[in-house]
């Protein structure tokens, strides 16, 4: 079975347990990613031993009351876990991130912007609401500076790299997005072609089979974006 296929099968799995609490989540993070994508030709995305998701609470102004919510619909605090943010369902981890600065932690500033305009996604039987395709690769930057982690090994890249990739439109959204996100992405595109580093993140994140045919199309796309500014 693709990995597109377990990733969005443990999505719906996730909204379907939600319920009515699904409608205060935007789902984020690389078990989405496959949902940018509108090329039939899509590179496949990574496998994953653990599918971890996250949640995005649009109000976490009542956090006692969420977790009492959570914990009735089976989503139980991950003892084992990699953060206080780190819950579980069954077998599936679930990293549940505020909108703004809260008791589990750093909010990403850039998820309160994209609540303006979510996407509204289905999965299976479920839908879902996502961030705008600008908002998800500016989270990814986000989260990747955070950690510190080289390009080339990076899996917020690699989502990043794939939604380039993979989404036709990419370009537009990006002209036509938020100044702050558009600002944002070209600033940190534009850190790597200054590092020379273009061509490698490249090669590392699109498959060796596809990369002949795949490279020049993420090069051109990025530097339209560059030419956005």
């Amino acid at each position: 079975m693709k990995n597109r296929t377990i990733n969005i099968g443990v999505v719906a799995e996730v909204a379907r347990v939600l319920r009515d609490f699904k409608d205060h989540v935007v789902f984020v993070g690389g078990a989405v990613v496959s949902l940018y994508a509108d090329d039939p030709a899509a590179d496949e995305i990574r496998p994953t031993q653990d599918i971890d998701m996250t949640l995005n609470i649009i109000n976490l102004s009542n956090w006692a009351d969420i977790q009492d919510k959570l914990a009735s619909l089976g989503i139980h605090p991950d003892p084992y876990g990699h953060a206080i943010c780190s819950y579980r369902y069954k077998d599936i981890p679930i990293d549940i991130m505020p909108s703004e600065d809260s008791p589990l932690g750093p909010a990403n500033r850039w998820y309160k912007i994209g609540f303006d305009n979510l996407r509204i996604e289905k999965v299976h039987d479920q839908v879902i609401q996502i961030l705008p395709t600008p908002c998800y690769l500016a989270t990814k930057f986000e989260a990747f500076n955070d950690r510190g982690k080289d390009y080339r090994t990076s899996h917020d890249i690699e989502d990043i790299i794939y939604v380039i990739d993979n989404n036709s439109t990419i370009v537009e959204e990006i002209q036509n997005t938020d100044k702050r996100i558009k600002d944002y992405l070209i600033e940190q595109l534009q850190a790597i072609e200054e590092k020379q580093l273009l061509e490698e993140v490249i090669m590392s994140h699109v498959h060796p089979i596809m990369l002949e045919e795949r490279m020049p199309i993420v090069i051109e796309k990025i530097n339209k974006i560059l030419g956005i500014g």
